[in-house]
This record gives C-alpha cells, sequence and structure tokens, in this order.
C-alpha cells in the first residue's frame, strides 16, 4: 500500500461500508501465510500464543464492538502485523479487565480463548517501571492537570462539552459503556493534583485484589515508587494513567520472565 495520502484516503473511501472483512480481503490477507509482528503487540485478553493467534485471528472486529472501553484496536494498512488484526495500544487506552471479559465471549475464532474468560487465566504481559527518576511519587511532584486532561481527551464517549469542561455527569439514559467509562474519569479527578502521585496502584483494575499486581513502596534516596507484583497481568491501565509516561507492559512476558522467582520487585 502506498504511503502517498491521497492514495491511502481514496483507498479508505472505497472500502467504507465493506467493514473489516472487506479492507481484509482487499489487501490481500485473506488465506495469507501467517505473518510475524515488527514487535510484540499487546493482545486482548484471553489472547492464544502469538503464532497461533495470528493464524486464528479473522479480524472481524466483534472483540472490539463488545469493548466497554474502547481499549482494544484493530491494525490499519499500515499494521504490524496484518489488516484487522486486535491489539492494545495501552497508552492510548489500557484494558480495564471486565469481571465478565466480553471480548472472549464474542470471539468466534478462538484466537481469544473460551476457556480463559476468568482473571486468573489473563496474562497478556507484565508491567515495567523503566523510568523510576521521572516518577512524581519519586519526585515528589503534584500530579498535573494536564496528566488528568489527557484521559478526557482520548476518552471516546464524551461529549464535547463534558470533553471541554472536564467534568462528566452520568444520566440515567447513558448506555453501561458510556457509564463505566465516566465512572473511570470520576475516580481518576480524585487524584488531580495529588501528592504523592499514586495513580498507577489506586486505579489498577487487578480483581479482586490490586493490591496483589502493584502498590507504592518507599524508594531508596526517599519518595515513593510503584512495586510490580505477581498479580501484574499487563493489562496497561497503568502505562495508560501514568501522568509522567514512566511505567510500560513487555507484552507476552511473565512476571517470572522479567523479575525472578522472587516474590515481589521494586521495580
Amino acid at each position: 500500500m502506498s504511503n502517498d495520502p491521497k492514495k491511502r484516503r481514496r483507498f479508505i473511501q472505497q472500502m467504507t461500508g465493506l467493514g473489516v472483512l472487506g479492507l481484509v480481503a482487499a489487501g490481500g490477507i485473506v488465506g495469507a501465510p501467517y505473518l510475524e509482528a515488527e514487535g510484540p503487540r499487546l493482545r486482548p485478553p484471553g489472547a492464544v500464543p502469538e503464532k497461533e493467534f495470528l493464524g486464528l485471528c479473522i479480524k472481524c472486529g466483534q472483540c472490539l464492538q463488545v469493548c466497554p472501553y474502547d481499549s482494544i484496536l484493530l491494525e490499519d494498512i499500515d499494521g504490524r502485523a496484518s489488516v484487522g488484526m486486535a491489539y492494545i495500544e495501552p497508552r492510548e487506552r489500557g484494558c480495564y479487565l471486565c469481571e465478565a471479559f466480553p471480548c472472549i465471549l464474542a470471539c468466534p475464532s478462538g484466537a481469544l480463548d473460551h476457556e480463559h474468560d476468568s482473571i486468573e487465566f489473563v496474562h497478556m504481559g507484565i508491567a515495567v517501571v523503566h523510568d523510576p527518576q521521572g516518577c512524581l511519587a519519586k519526585t515528589g511532584k503534584p500530579v498535573p492537570d494536564e496528566a488528568i486532561d489527557r484521559i478526557y481527551d482520548h476518552t471516546k464517549v464524551l461529549s464535547e462539552e463534558e470533553r471541554r469542561n472536564r467534568k462528566v455527569t452520568i444520566r440515567d439514559d447513558d448506555p453501561e459503556k458510556t457509564v463505566l467509562q465516566k465512572k473511570l474519569l470520576q475516580k481518576l479527578e480524585k487524584h488531580r493534583g495529588e501528592q504523592p502521585c499514586t495513580i498507577c496502584a489506586d486505579m489498577c483494575p487487578f480483581h479482586p485484589d490490586p493490591t496483589k499486581a502493584i502498590g507504592m513502596v518507599d524508594a531508596k534516596g526517599g519518595g515513593l515508587l510503584p512495586e510490580i507484583r505477581e498479580a501484574c497481568n499487563g493489562c496497561g491501565a497503568c502505562v495508560e494513567l501514568c501522568p509522567t509516561d514512566v511505567i510500560k507492559v513487555i507484552p507476552r512476558k511473565s512476571y517470572a520472565d522479567i523479575y525472578g522467582d522472587k516474590g515481589t520487585k521494586n521495580a
């Protein structure tokens, strides 16, 4: 596919109305050999091993359609692996580990394993604190407004007025999806100006006990730092919400892969 913007726009226009499978077929993906990604993508909950996933995912977009948090994206024509392949870009929107895991239940092909539709089976990756010196909890700086505002800006269900005013109101006629995302923002708002920042630990969606996945601990030299713990499953919520982007998720890796078998780890 050409990188010429005009040609790309024309391609998209031609495919309008065909849906994801139309794009896939037009791109010559159907029936193609498995395509390896340039680097590992963070896959939705329940994803089978990567090579199997690439072969089983039929790019139908059902997981995206049922995701209450708009966490799941589909590869576009410049994607790493294949047009329409499901993935999560955690800095744009992490996974919030819905109790029912509708994405898994909606998958018709087995790319998301229906036998792994509960929290104990979800292993998407593992979080790491790659820049501890930049952590607000370490430096003692307050959570800036722009860190909270950024989440409003990429929350899709909001009205323009809610996004502009940085204030949400849950209405009786709001769909469940909208209610969930507004509640997330209301909880996050409590951290505006917070000092020290504890967003990553307080907003962790791991259930029933998020402290098994992450917690704040005393840092060497003063301040606090997030500690990644054994239950972390790489959902990426902390990556999205971190004010200074100091946490990353390594897809397809386990706690033991990164930290060894030593219980908890002060990242």
